[in-house]
């Protein structure tokens, strides 16, 4: 039975926590079918073999892509997605891990009934390697965003939920590591989004991740490349690349404010610099 929501999840040196994210998948209580992308990228450790111990007990509810090499973030990012065939995608990462087990029955509720809506994301609590929470969110009412807000809104990767409406990705989504970022400002050309409040998922922080493992300088720049790539993407409209500009702007002043106040004063010109000549 085709499904209505495929889930992609890409995983790398996951061996410790690949297990968590994907029963967080398959506890989910629906009344559609789920299907689970799994896009392992040749990880050196054991997340292959435990991914191919749920594909072999789950079956058609798992889909695990084949990996005879190391694609990268966004080649395997991209496979993982062109395998989703559900009318929605859900996303979250092999050290992520839902919490709620009605979270995907709750998110097609809201967008079978809200057709311009093209995406609805929840709060995420943040956890670390032990799953010991970091920081606790609180539910919150339903949150209304229109399409252009996107650009400057926050969406947890484990808690999204849109259409499949994505088409061909543009060169610049190759070069950018955030590419969620990417994702939710191409989504903003096909409707609105809500942040539905309620606390679906945790985000790990652990030494192994890749955003973890920068500084904080380096992920203001890969913050500010990104948004850089994306003004300049041919994807994007004017009054699309208008509201990037802008979002890119508010991140540099908020960047080197936040140097400023911590009276690191080399590290507030090295951004500063970088704002006004990265390419």
């Amino acid at each position: 039975m085709e499904p209505v929501v495929s889930v992609w999840m890409c995983t790398y040196q996951h061996e410790r926590f690949i297990a968590e994210a994907i029963e967080g998948v398959m506890m989910q209580q629906t009344n559609f079918p789920v299907q689970l992308i799994l896009g392992e990228d040749f990880s050196p450790d054991g997340t292959r073999a435990i991914c191919e111990s749920y594909a072999a007990q789950y079956g058609d509810r798992i889909k695990l892509l084949p990996s005879e090499k190391n694609h990268g973030q966004s080649d395997n990012l991209l496979r993982t997605l062109k395998a989703c065939t559900g009318k929605y995608i859900a996303s979250c990462e092999g050290d992520d891990f839902w919490t709620d087990p009605y979270k995907l029955q709750k998110q097609v509720d809201f967008l079978e009934a809200h057709p311009e809506y093209v995406l609805c994301f929840h709060q995420v609590n943040v956890v670390d390697q032990d799953g010991k929470v970091l920081e606790d969110r609180i539910p919150a009412d339903i949150k209304h965003y229109n399409a252009l807000s996107l650009f400057h809104t926050c969406v947890p990767t484990p808690s999204m939920l849109f259409r499949n409406c994505l088409p061909a990705f543009p060169d610049e989504f190759f070069k950018v590591r955030s590419t969620d970022a990417f994702i939710c400002g191409m989504l903003s050309a096909f409707g609105h989004a809500a942040d539905l409040g309620f606390v679906g998922a945790s985000y790990r922080k652990h030494a192994g991740g890749l955003y973890n493992q920068l500084s904080m300088l380096n992920r203001y720049k890969q913050s500010i490349h990104t948004r850089k790539l994306m003004q300049r993407s041919p994807f994007f409209s004017n009054e699309q690349r208008k509201e990037i500009k802008r979002e890119l702007k508010e991140r540099g002043v908020l960047y080197m404010k936040s140097f400023l106040k911590k009276r690191e004063f080399m590290n507030c010109m090295r951004i500063a610099a970088f704002y006004l000549i990265a390419r």
